[in-house]
């Protein structure tokens, strides 16, 4: 409700324009690394990569998270293809604003990072018991907050932008997990299997193959890449040891 509020507040106020201008001259205190950093964790494929390293022990998390995913694509790529409003890029002079990585032109409205990143923050939080939700959920969204505000720094989206994608996750998110205690495939053996062997491929893609588009932050991505494929295998070794160690003792006897 607070980002609906806010967006609907800088479209009535038509503070679109000069709160970008004024939030985009960020990167000049910090460089433009930082905000490329940031940024990528809100890129649908680096969210998938990090997710591997919960697929063992929180699946049910993981679905909701999946799911959400599905819904935040309709949500994304519906107002985007059916809007394609103009990005800043496409309206401000050259030499009038900055932008970190490549330029975009276009399909500007909702930002997909903020909605991705608002959407895993949202799935988490839900996932938490009371004691770790109070601990955990000012952070989360705060960070989640921190990739929304890259979104204008890089100069890729507009403030209303961001805040709509923000309001787009967060239901993405209650709605995901709805969904997901509905249709609790991902929580069976065979659905954590299938869950494994995706988010696997997106995170070896994302160590071999993709690119996003700010190559100050791409060792970034490879070491998200490289630490969930560490982690997920030491989760299966983990998985192993105590499916092994009932018939070792039953030898030993």
């Amino acid at each position: 409700m607070a980002a609906l509020a806010g967006m609907a507040a800088i479209l009535l106020l038509q503070a679109n324009g000069p709160l970008f201008l004024a939030l985009n001259r960020l990167s000049a205190y910090t460089g433009d690394g930082f905000w490329a950093h940031v940024t990528v964790l809100g890129d649908a494929l680096i969210a998938l990569t990090m997710l591997l390293v919960l697929v063992r022990r929180w699946p049910d998390l993981v679905w909701s998270a999946l799911l959400a995913g599905v819904l935040t694509f309709i949500f994304v790529h519906g107002f985007k293809h059916g809007l394609a409003l103009p990005r800043p890029a496409s309206l401000l002079a050259d030499g009038q604003f900055h932008v970190i990585g490549r330029v975009l032109l276009t399909r500007s409205f909702p930002s997909g990072h903020a909605a991705t990143a608002a959407m895993l923050a949202g799935v988490v939080v839900l996932h938490l018991s009371g004691r770790w939700r109070s601990r955990l959920a000012g952070p989360l969204l705060a960070l989640a907050g921190l990739v929304g505000l890259s979104r204008i720094v890089v100069g890729a989206h507009w403030p209303a932008d961001v805040l709509a994608g923000v309001t787009g996750g967060w239901l993405a998110a209650v709605g995901g997990t709805a969904w997901a205690r509905r249709w609790a495939w991902g929580k069976s053996p065979t659905g954590r299997r299938w869950l494994t062997l995706i988010l696997t491929a997106c995170a070896l893609a994302a160590l071999f193959y993709y690119r996003n588009g700010y190559p100050q932050a791409l060792v970034w991505q490879r070491i998200l890449a490289l630490l969930s494929l560490g982690g997920a295998a030491y989760q299966l070794w983990l998985e192993h040891r105590e499916t092994d160690r009932p018939n070792l003792e039953a030898g030993r006897s």
